[in-house]
């Protein structure tokens, strides 16, 4: 007698799926934004969204200190319907304002079917213009409603995105998760990493090499464009995912403003007069300072991570994938750079004092002593 054959439902791989893909376009906005301004117009606008104040939703417990500081605002608006790949975008997408400035928007796209088909969603998804300029035009038009809850208001060029596929089912009812992904260990790979083609041994253990799990029913795969978050209840981390993307971006802007900082600097110190900088050039780089400073411990204290060890190390996991670290060292030392370069046109300038100042004394005691000749009586 031979053995009943395993139904297509039942297949290990390529198992049945439902859930929702997430698209997180990150951008700068201005310098810093007020949140309870931006709160208070969108609240007193009937032409704008009301705005949502919530804390970052834990699904374990945590102490009360474990949150964003302080509270972003979120807002859905309508947007254009999206197609990619035979799927399409929900009818709204969720903005988020954050206080040092930075905006990100996020479109859903439900998924049902099989792990197959995700592969067609990946590709597509690899061009992301058609989100870019569409969250691009959304931004654009709300910005002059909230100008006066932003410092230095301006839509920065630079864009990060990551995708999120989000699995309330993955697979049959009772399957085994680790089965299942062992399984599907090539076709998860593809996915994360757009790529139609079959990849090399290597590059599909390294596509899934950040793997984290609370419990033997939930995991999520971690790779440096896109991710796996196969959970029921996974608001906690989609925010943590949303957050480290834009957090990169913030990076990113700030390592640019540097290098721009940085060559307009250079100049003052290599030029034929000795490098020898005014009051203005030394207040010019003084506010470049002060504003990388601000910009860049606004971002790393917007969330506290210490109430919830798995969050914790899933944020850890995902920064070292987005590479935080290394975006963290690059701004560290040009920060350090242009504080040298500041220091020492400050000791030029210290050392120019100093010389007119010994030129004064030189001079008045030169009068003090030829003036008796020149003027009788005088002492």
């Amino acid at each position: 007698m031979t053995a009943p054959t395993q139904t297509e439902f039942d297949r290990p791989d390529d198992p049945p799926i439902r859930g929702t893909c997430s698209v997180v376009l990150s951008y700068d906005t201005g310098q810093s934004i007020n949140l309870n301004r931006a709160a208070q117009i969108l609240t007193t606008s009937d032409a704008l969204p009301s705005p949502q104040r919530e804390k970052l939703q834990l699904r374990r417990r945590a102490p009360k200190y474990f949150n964003f500081d302080p509270l972003p605002v979120r807002f859905f608006r309508p947007c254009g319907r999206l197609e990619i790949a035979g799927f399409a975008t929900a009818e709204k997408a969720e903005t988020t304002l954050y206080d040092f400035g930075g905006a990100s928007v996020v479109y859903t796209i439900p998924i049902q079917g099989r792990l197959s088909d995700l592969l067609r969603l990946a590709n597509g998804l690899a061009d992301t213009s058609r989100f870019e300029e569409e969250s691009r035009t959304s931004l654009e038009s709300l910005m002059p409603a909230l100008e006066e809850a932003i410092h230095r208001p301006h839509l920065g060029d630079l864009v990060e995105d990551y995708v999120t596929y989000q699995l309330d089912e993955f697979g049959p009812p009772g399957s085994n998760l680790d089965d299942l992904l062992r399984a599907n260990r090539a076709l998860m790979a593809q996915i994360l990493r757009g790529d139609a083609s079959p990849l090399s041994a290597q590059e599909i253990d390294e596509a899934l090499s950040e793997r984290i799990s609370y419990s033997t029913k939930d995991a999520a795969i971690l790779d440096f464009a896109a991710g796996f978050v196969i959970d029921s209840d996974a608001s906690d981390l989609l925010d943590l995912i949303e957050f480290a993307n834009i957090e990169l971006l913030e990076m990113r802007h700030l390592d640019r403003a540097l290098d721009d900082a940085l060559e307009q600097v250079y100049p003052l110190i290599s030029r034929r007069t000795g490098g020898r900088a005014g009051a203005r050039e030394m207040r010019r780089i003084a506010a470049h300072q002060l504003d990388a400073a601000v910009l860049f411990e606004g971002v790393n204290n917007a969330i506290k991570l210490v109430g919830d060890h798995y969050l914790a190390r899933f944020y850890k996991r995902l920064a070292d994938r987005l590479h935080h670290p290394d975006w963290d060292a690059f701004v560290l030392r040009k920060l350090g750079v242009l504080e040298s370069i500041y220091q020492k046109l400050s000791d030029q300038q210290s050392t120019r004092r100093m010389e007119v100042l010994e030129w004064i004394i030189i001079i008045l005691i030169a009068v003090s002593m030829l003036l008796p000749f020149f003027v009788p009586g005088a002492k």
